[in-house]
């Protein structure tokens, strides 16, 4: 009787802090400093201290593409099949990060001159977003069939980010993946969509600065912090680890990913990343190797073993295109959660049906359960 009147002053407790925030999460599995075992429905203690543990001894839940909106999904579907899968909508970051999530993935468009975006396609026809008229980066996903954003300017998708975790300074590191876009739509049934620029040196240079005049220095986790007095960055992972998390705690990494050429404008501009407010993909057995991108957990399994053993960082997603949703498939999940991957992303922030991406004892934030000691698989406060 005392544990059914205790898990109801969780839940009645859950519902009251956790109001504004409901359609992000399950209330009765995320609860302060407790969380509900969704198996047994046992109060299971989260950690929020935690010691000698790395920064890639954890695993936090993020969510894919951050910045999406639904698009109109039935007019796009006649252009282009790839339109089922949108049919999602993310909140803003703020509400995002106030709800548990540590990890975001913006998609980069270069834009000058401004207003290369500015007039998507609509069921109306042509539409006019003046939050893509003025020039610099712009976060979108597809032009003119899928740039519904949340935040169309880099800089505000930035300056939120900086002003939460100057607000929140005890937040857990935050890993953002900047994925520098420059692909072609091609023209279809008459339709002239807008072509991305592609990425030059100068654009590296240009996003690199503004990342650390928006963050600031005290805010962000640079190569220099890990590579310390080593030559590469591997050599600092695999001789003295990452740093521990609670020296980083309130700070931000971010990381180049999607187009390698970036990420070697960026080794071009800081050999070594010496010097750099960015970390870039590169392969595995790169020297300068930090995080890398897995995507798939059930094929690359294996691949993605022998990056966490080499102790790299692994972002990989718990489902894609909606199908794990639809279908109520956790396979998928499941293996991202288990592979030991570090950022397991998601397009289902909200739980649909019976699917829903959260860690096993339904917190979205843990010790990973591939170190050694009693608090493996710990949950932890965000």
């Amino acid at each position: 009787m005392a544990t059914l009147v205790t898990r109801r002053l969780l839940l009645a407790l859950c519902a009251t802090m956790l109001a504004p925030i409901a359609v992000l999460v399950q209330p009765e599995r995320v609860c302060g400093p407790v969380c509900l075992d969704p198996d047994s429905g046992s109060a299971v203690e989260w950690l929020s201290t935690l010691g000698s543990v790395r920064l890639n001894e954890i695993q936090v839940v993020g969510s894919h593409n951050s910045y999406h909106r639904r698009p109109e999904v039935e007019l796009y579907a006649m252009v282009d099949r790839r339109a089922r899968a949108w049919d999602y909508h993310h909140p803003p970051l703020p509400e995002q990060l106030d709800a548990g999530f540590r990890a975001f993935e913006l998609d980069v468009f270069v834009d000058d001159e401004g207003g290369r975006y500015a007039r998507p396609l609509t069921i109306r026809g042509r539409g006019h977003e003046p939050e893509f008229e003025s020039p610099g980066f712009k976060v979108l996903h597809v032009p003119d069939l899928d740039q519904g954003s949340n935040c169309p300017r880099l800089e505000g998708c930035l300056m939120d980010l900086a002003a939460w975790s100057a607000a929140n300074p005890a937040h857990l590191p935050i890993v953002v993946m900047l994925e520098c876009m420059s692909f072609a739509v091609g023209d279809r049934l008459f339709l002239d969509f807008a072509e991305a620029l592609p990425w030059e040196r100068r654009h590296v240079a240009a996003l690199e600065s503004l990342v650390r005049s928006t963050l600031g220095d005290e805010r962000l986790i640079t190569p220099d912090m890990v590579r310390g007095r080593h030559a590469t960055l591997a050599d600092a992972i695999r001789s003295d680890g990452w740093p521990e998390v609670e020296s980083m705690r309130g700070r931000v990494l971010f990381v180049l990913t999607e187009d390698r050429h970036v990420a070697e404008e960026l080794r071009t501009l800081h050999p070594r990343l010496e010097g750099s407010a960015l970390f870039g993909q590169f392969g595995i057995d790169d020297p300068d190797a930090s995080l890398v991108v897995l995507n798939d957990p059930l094929a690359q399994w294996a691949e993605i073993a022998r990056a966490v053993g080499r102790g790299l960082l692994v972002r990989t997603r718990a489902d894609a295109d909606l199908r794990e949703a639809r279908d109520a498939d956790t396979a998928r999940r499941d293996a991202a959660i288990g592979s030991g991957a570090q950022v397991i992303s998601t397009d289902v922030l909200a739980p649909r049906t019976r699917y829903s991406v959260r860690m096993p004892c339904g917190g979205i934030a843990r010790i990973s359960p591939r170190i050694a000691g009693n608090e493996a698989g710990r949950a932890i406060a965000p």
